[in-house]
């Protein structure tokens, strides 16, 4: 088991922080919604050279890819890096997103249209895109956009396709964990900063600890997808209960300490929270995601990482 990325994939999460961060960072999320800035974003990957990975192909290539969904996430950047780095180019697709249905609901595809889209079931079939509308505006979705599919195909994209949106999450979620535990350095009351208040400590030691067994876990599971492991399908679905979970901790502890002022689209954390609500909402949500990842562990074989033996048919616990 590898649960440590390369150093030439923290290199890369390094330079593309830097690079986002020095064109605006979260700005980039409120411009995309704005119309604008797009252009930008795409200058800025092709620089960097993200679209000559191969992460179904090489394990190197599949921790950068990874580091690169991490430093995405860690702005809310409004381009879909994950779907893009998990899709099978060879193949003549150049976007992948996991869905279900012949109308499906995907995000991020009105801000790259052109990629010739294909979606995943998240089991063991893809359909192309025939026709997708505009972005639908709404709060808890702004740049998801309903698609028409077409006819149904055998597919094995579906982890990887699964994974690498679970690490962009994980990039908002430690973004998001990093402003509270600064705002609550900046933020006084009784003359004194909010995180001097021994409550408010332990309720942020509580949430870094949850965000720190998620991370571990999404590093796990990416060794699991890209060794190929004979319970990678499954480990991806608990990778993404996790994460769904984690989330949820994360962002009420976030909003929490950030008082009214976190939901203003002046402070990041709105964008954040606003903008992980398509990762956490498709392609299932936390009910639709744990009956499927109960469903798998009854027929696949499922190793927990803080666990040696197997878990086998009938036996639904996490380890």
């Amino acid at each position: 088991m590898k649960t440590e990325l390369t150093d030439d994939a923290l290199e890369l999460g390094r330079v593309m922080d830097a690079a986002l961060a020095k064109v605006g960072g979260a700005d980039l999320a409120r411009a995309a919604e704005a119309g604008t800035g797009i252009d930008e974003v795409t200058g800025i990957l092709d620089q960097l050279g993200l679209w000559d990975l191969r992460p179904r192909e090489s394990a190197e290539d599949g921790e950068a890819a990874a580091a690169a969904c991490r430093s995405a996430g860690r702005v809310a950047l409004p381009y879909p890096v994950a779907e893009r780095l998990a899709a099978d180019p060879d193949a003549g697709f150049g976007a992948v997103a996991v869905a279900t249905g012949p109308v499906a609901r995907v995000n991020l595809i009105s801000l790259a249209p052109e990629l010739n889209w294909v979606v995943s079931d998240g089991r063991a079939r893809r359909a192309p895109v025939v026709s997708a509308g505009p972005a639908l505006g709404t709060k808890l979705g702004p740049l998801v956009s309903e698609v028409e599919l077409g006819t149904w195909e055998s597919d094995d994209s579906a982890p990887l396709a699964l994974l690498l949106p679970c690490w962009t999450l994980l990039g908002m979620l430690e973004s998001a964990l990093d402003k509270t535990r600064q705002h609550m350095l900046d933020r006084k009351q009784f003359d004194q900063p909010i995180a001097s208040f021994q409550a408010l400590q332990f309720r942020l030691a509580d949430t870094t600890t949850t965000l720190q067994g998620f991370q571990e876990l999404a590093k796990y599971t990416l060794w699991s997808v890209l060794s190929g492991q004979p319970g990678a399908a499954v480990d991806v679905l608990a990778c993404r209960v996790s994460a769904l979970e984690t989330a949820e901790t994360v962002f009420r502890t976030a909003h929490q300490m950030h008082g009214a002022m976190g939901f203003c689209d002046e402070v990041d954390l709105s964008w954040l929270s606003r903008h992980s609500q398509a990762i956490r909402r498709l392609p299932w949500g936390h009910s639709q995601t744990r009956k499927r990842l109960l469903d798998g562990m009854a027929t696949v074989p499922f190793a927990g990482l803080y666990g040696d033996g197997l878990v086998g048919a009938g036996d639904h616990a996490l380890l």
